[in-house]
Order: structure tokens, then sequence, then C-alpha cells
């Protein structure tokens, strides 16, 4: 190795290909390993399996969780979608933009640390900022995400929650993140939608957060 690192610009050029390749392979056999664990999770949470199209595709996951529509969709999208059916007056997003606020919302900022850091623009509603803001457990249930450096952006408009990931190429969302992402995705729908308040569903949050989180 040392010789290798002493030779110039061959032995780097051959230590740089060797780990570029490393890269490539834990990346296809991610796509691979998450292809063979989607049936099984689809099981889990209640959603349907659809083989991709694609030779080193993943799959989709699509149906219902906790009375919303859901899409799992790491081949084409690469992103986990939660459909709003209400239309809330939202526009929630882990990047800034100069856009102005939607008719019947308005800018705020939220008072917890964690959510104004994950949402750089944030706009509602009187009414949905009032619960973002007043809601306790949604800081803890959202921090985890801040160290998920695969999620690029995480959105709440009126049509849904979004997030979408790169693992890089081929694509694809590791079943584990699926797992723990998508209770997190729903937790926040039902505080923008007011859910605990018995407008959407009456089942129990299947991600409870231990503690309050600034």
């Amino acid at each position: 190795m040392d010789d290798l690192l002493s030779g110039g610009g061959v032995g780097m050029g051959l230590l740089f290909f060797g780990i570029m390749v490393l890269g490539v392979a834990r990346r296809k056999a991610g796509n691979v390993v998450a292809r063979g664990l989607y049936p099984k999770l689809a099981e889990r949470l209640g959603l349907t399996y659809e083989p991709s199209s694609y030779k080193a595709g993943v799959g989709r996951l699509t149906g219902e969780y906790q009375g919303y529509r859901v899409t799992v969709d790491p081949d084409d999208q690469r992103r986990i979608y939660l459909r709003f059916e209400s239309k809330p007056a939202v526009s929630l997003h882990s990047y800034a933009h100069n856009k102005r606020p939607a008719n019947g919302q308005r800018d705020f900022r939220p008072p917890s640390t964690v959510l104004s850091s994950q949402f750089k623009t944030a706009q509602a509603s009187d009414a949905i900022m009032e619960r973002i803001n007043s809601n306790r457990e949604l800081p803890a249930v959202i921090k985890p995400l801040k160290f998920l450096r695969e999620l690029k952006t995480l959105s709440v408009t009126e049509s849904g929650v979004t997030a979408v990931f790169d693992y890089g190429r081929p694509p694809y969302i590791p079943a584990s993140v699926v797992e723990d992402v998508l209770p997190r995705l729903f937790a926040l729908a039902r505080v923008v939608e007011g859910s605990g308040e018995g407008t959407k569903s009456t089942r129990q949050d299947p991600l409870k957060a231990d503690a309050p989180a600034d």
C-alpha cells in the first residue's frame, strides 16, 4: 500500500478506482436486497407489492395505510407518498422558496428548533399552524429524519406528504427505511389534518414519541 501511495498518479488512480467499484457494488446489492424484502414488507404494512418492470428495479408498494392512500416508489419517483383527501391549506418544505403563500395561508416559523430546521418553508392556515406549533410529540417524531442524509426533500402540501430519497443508482429505498419513515409521515399527516381531533381516523398512531424534543 505504501508503494502504491508513493507511486504517484497510477497508484492513487487504482486506489480511487477500487473505492468507486466498491461503492457501486454496495448500491447494486442494496437494490437487490430491497427487492427481496419488499413482498414481506408489504404484508407487514398491509400494502400490495407490485414487481418492477425494470431489470434492476425494486417494485412498488401501494394501498391504504391507517386510512391514507400510500405509494412507495423507489424506481421512478424515488419517494414515499401519503395522499390527502381533504386538501389541507398547508405548504411545508425542507428547502426554502420565495413563493407567496396561497390564499388562506401565511408564513410562519415553528417554535420548535427541530421543525423550523426541517421545514425551511412553512406556510399554512391559522388552524394548521396552531396544530403544528402546539403539538408536543411532533418534533420527536420528525427529529430522526434530520439525520437521514439520503432523504433529499420532505414536503407537505394540499396533495399529501412526500419524502424523496437518493440512494444512488440503481435507485432503491431500503425496506427498513420505509418501515421507519412511513409511520412518521403518517403522524405528521394526522397533525396537519387534525386527525387527533377526530377529523380523519380514530386509529392509534403506530409511532409515539417517547419524549418531547425541541
